[in-house]
C-alpha cells in the first residue's frame, strides 16, 4: 500500500519536473529559484566561502592558468558570453561566463569563469552565497520543515481505525510529496531527501 500511494503521487511529478529549472535557453540561463543570467548582465560576487577565503563554487577556466579566486572578493563581473552550460545532476552542474571583471580596487580586466550557479546562489553547508542575487530568488535549506519532521515522531496508536489509517496515509503523502518539490528545486541534497523521506514512511 505505501509503495503504491507513494508511486502515483511522484510519477507525475518526475514527469513534469525533468523538462523544468534550471535551463539554459536564447543565451539566457534560469536557474531553480528563476534568477536569470544573460549577457549584459552586471554579476554581483560577495566573498568565497573556503576556510582560506577562495571561492568554492566559483572558479577560472583553466585557459587562463590562475587559480586564485580570492581576487574575485567583492567585484562585478559584466557578462559578455554564456556557453558550455552543464546539468548532469546533482552536484554536476555549472555554466561558463565570460566577461570583464571590475575588481574591489577598481580595477578592471577580461576573465573566464566557471560557476556552480545553484551552489553559488544558495550557499551550501550553512555557508553564505558567493553571489549575491535579490532576496526573492535566494535558496537555502529549510530549517522549518526538517524542524517540523524531527519534531513528530510516530505516536502510538494501538486502536487506529481504517479511516485514521487512510488519513495518516494522505498527510504523509503530502509531505513526501512537499520534500520531493524542494528536492526538485535544489534546497535539498539527494540524500537528505531518501532520509527525510524514509523518516515519513516510517511513520505509517
Amino acid at each position: 500500500m505505501k509503495k503504491l500511494l507513494f508511486t502515483i503521487l511522484l510519477c507525475p511529478l518526475f514527469s513534469t519536473a525533468q523538462n523544468y529549472l534550471p535551463r539554459f535557453e536564447n543565451d539566457t540561463l534560469t536557474t531553480t529559484t528563476g534568477y536569470k543570467i544573460y549577457k549584459g548582465q552586471i554579476l554581483q560576487l560577495a566573498g568565497g566561502t573556503s576556510a582560506a577565503g577562495y571561492f568554492k563554487y566559483i572558479k577560472f577556466h583553466p585557459g587562463l592558468a590562475k587559480n586564485n579566486t580570492f581576487s574575485l572578493q567583492n567585484s562585478r563581473l559584466l557578462v559578455n558570453k554564456l556557453r558550455n552550460y552543464k546539468n548532469a545532476g546533482g552536484d554536476d552542474i555549472s555554466i561558463r561566463i565570460q566577461g570583464i571583471v571590475t575588481y574591489a580596487d577598481g580595477k578592471k580586466e577580461e576573465t573566464d569563469i566557471i560557476m556552480d550557479f545553484e551552489k553559488a546562489i544558495a550557499g551550501s553547508g550553512g555557508l553564505p552565497a558567493e553571489l549575491t542575487v535579490p532576496e526573492a530568488f535566494k535558496t537555502s535549506l529549510p530549517q522549518t520543515m526538517v524542524a517540523e519532521t524531527k519534531k513528530q515522531p510516530a505516536a502510538a496508536e494501538p486502536k487506529k481505525d481504517k479511516a485514521a489509517g487512510n488519513i495518516n496515509n494522505l498527510l504523509v503523502a503530502d509531505e513526501i510529496k512537499k520534500l520531493f518539490e524542494l528536492y526538485q528545486a535544489g534546497a535539498l541534497s539527494k540524500e537528505e531527501y531518501e532520509m527525510q523521506k524514509k523518516k515519513l514512511l516510517n511513520r505509517q
